[in-house]
């Protein structure tokens, strides 16, 4: 291929980036309005929740008092039945007592001091359960206003609770609607961050690293085939993520993570000249090897980078420091092997521990 054309490759893939940058831009904007609108109808639905709490404390209030006001009710007509039926026995004695017949006594005009004792007698017992009648009947009169005024009260109160319920429901399918749109912008906003990861750091992307670094200095190397399972690890450490493990989305590692400490070095496994010194979305500072037969080395998250585009490196040479870039939340190193552009796994080519 010539340089013309693998420059026109390589602005391909920069138009790619900037254009896929500016997509997750505007992404990012929706995400900050949709976030928006779900924390208002979010405050909106505990608003709504609240009131109608409050209605069906209301409404459990009334019911009760209600129900109380009911008893009283029955009892105090339970009351003034007896009342009324002692009365009506009352009266109906003191007209039939035989001997001591009062309406007898008043037509015979029989004026005795017993006789004006027994009419008092009658008198007061009647107009105390007169009294007492009326008594139950005026507290009758209020408890049934007060009921009339409770129904109307749990009325409207139950109109309100249908008011609200129907509110309620009508943010909760406006909130179903936001978080949907949300979370598909969110799913589409990591698809366009993977993509633009891979545009970044993709094998077309390195072969073309490669390629452009050829053009400026062609140097004859002698690959890694020879030294498969013989070749130093990078970096002391624990191995975090595993070459082929699950990343996060579509993504999985095309390399291996090496747990390590801020600041401790990074080597090259094996001889070769520097075709990529610089920071990658998502990998930080990254410094990428050619080893030469299409071989070569990538080593990501580094503190610092001590060599430079073009320098030639020696196997188990200190190249970089060990760090977090790239947003990592701990010091560790990335590090890939490819072969022709395709990730390999360092696992084959590595010694072992």
């Amino acid at each position: 291929m010539s340089g013309a054309d693998t420059t026109q490759q390589l602005k391909d893939i920069k138009q790619k980036i900037t254009k896929q940058q500016a997509i997750l831009k505007l992404q990012k904007n929706s995400q900050s309005v949709l976030t928006a609108a779900l924390r208002k109808v979010e405050k909106a639905i505990a608003a709504s929740a609240k009131s109608l709490y409050q209605t069906n404390q209301e409404l459990t209030s009334v019911t009760k008092e209600q129900q109380a006001l009911l008893g009283q009710s029955a009892s105090l007509n339970k009351q003034k039945s007896l009342q009324q039926a002692a009365l009506s026995k009352q009266i109906k004695s003191a007209y039939m007592t035989g001997n001591n017949n009062v309406l007898q006594m008043i037509l015979n005009q029989q004026q005795s001091s017993e006789t004006q004792r027994l009419l008092g007698y009658y008198h007061y017992l009647n107009k105390a359960r007169i009294d007492s009648i009326a008594q139950v009947k005026q507290t009758l009169e209020k408890i049934a206003k007060i009921t009339v005024e409770l129904a109307a009260n749990r009325l409207r109160l139950l109109e309100l609770k249908d008011s609200q319920e129907a509110h309620e429901l009508t943010l909760a399918k406006e909130k179903s609607t936001r978080d949907s749109a949300l979370s598909a912008l969110n799913a589409s906003y990591r698809r366009n961050s993977e993509d633009l990861e891979k545009y970044q750091l993709s094998e077309i992307d390195v072969q073309h690293i490669l390629k452009q670094a050829q053009q400026i200095a062609p140097i004859s190397l002698d690959g890694l085939l020879k030294f498969k399972r013989k070749l130093p690890r990078p970096a002391v450490g624990k191995t975090l993520h595993s070459f082929g493990s699950k990343r996060h989305g579509r993504l999985r590692w095309k390399g291996i993570t090496i747990a390590g400490i801020e600041g401790q070095g990074v080597t090259a496994i094996h001889h070769g000249k520097v075709i990529y010194s610089d920071w990658i979305k998502g990998f930080g500072l990254v410094l990428v090897i050619d080893h030469g037969e299409g071989y070569m080395s990538l080593y990501g998250h580094n503190q610092a980078l001590l060599k430079n585009l073009g320098d030639q490196v020696v196997g188990q040479e200190k190249i970089a420091l060990l760090g977090q870039s790239g947003g990592q939340s701990q010091p560790s190193l990335y590090f890939e092997i490819r072969h022709r552009g395709k990730a390999i796994n360092p696992k084959h080519w590595l010694k072992r521990k």
